[in-house]
């Protein structure tokens, strides 16, 4: 009979194993793109649709993972009228006997070499008057440094304490990361809960990965 260290132990290689899966998603699709004329919000759409391609249904270590990813258009029908300081909202849920998680974060995506330190600054600044759960996303040649909104000063990115995309979901997943009051409503189905997160926010990309026990 497995014991409650037993379950802790596998959660964690589940944390683990699917922030290492997010990191290669990422890896390689930085180096396909970082150099092509792709723009961030066009980046951030891939990455998410890719996290939800290659997690979607899968089976870690005896949780089920759901993933939905959800974009909304800058202009037109479906847009938000309102500015955010961020553009990415992400939904982290765990759904064990003994172990429960319904956090969110937000991000501001930029390329590492972008010169717009003026804009980052306020956006930096509208985001942490939101949640103190709030990070930049800087797009390299090879993976994705996330700097907490702390360690921007004046647009500057300071990455001493930056991890990874998914060193940041596995935290978040572990509880370490993440504000409770940006979870989302679970008695409504995910698309409209993470949508009513989304339009609440005024962010264009949503990304919801839901952990629960047992089988698919």
């Amino acid at each position: 009979m497995a014991t409650r260290e037993d379950d802790e132990e596998r959660q964690e290689r589940a944390y683990r194993l699917i922030g290492e899966i997010v990191d290669g998603i990422v890896a390689q699709t930085c180096a396909r793109h970082y150099l092509a004329p792709t723009q961030e919000h066009q980046f951030t759409s891939k990455i998410t649709a890719l996290i939800e391609r290659e997690l979607h249904d899968m089976m870690v270590h005896g949780m089920h993972v759901k993933v939905h990813a959800q974009d909304f258009p800058d202009k037109g029908r479906g847009s938000w009228e309102k500015k955010s300081g961020a553009d990415v909202y992400i939904s982290l849920v765990v759904d064990a006997p003994d172990y429960q998680v319904n956090k969110g974060m937000i991000v501001q995506s930029k390329w590492d070499d972008s010169k717009d330190r003026k804009g980052l600054a306020t956006q930096v600044r509208d985001m942490k008057k939101r949640t103190t759960s709030s990070y930049v996303w800087a797009y390299g040649p090879s993976s994705i440094s996330v700097v907490p909104a702390d360690d921007v000063a004046e647009g500057k990115l300071d990455f001493s304490s930056a991890k990874t995309v998914g060193q940041l979901i596995s935290d978040g997943l572990r509880c370490h990361e993440g504000d409770p009051k940006l979870g989302r409503d679970l008695s409504m189905p995910v698309p409209q809960s993470l949508t009513a997160m989304m339009e609440k926010l005024a962010l264009k990309h949503g990304l919801s990965i839901t952990l629960s026990e047992g089988e698919a």
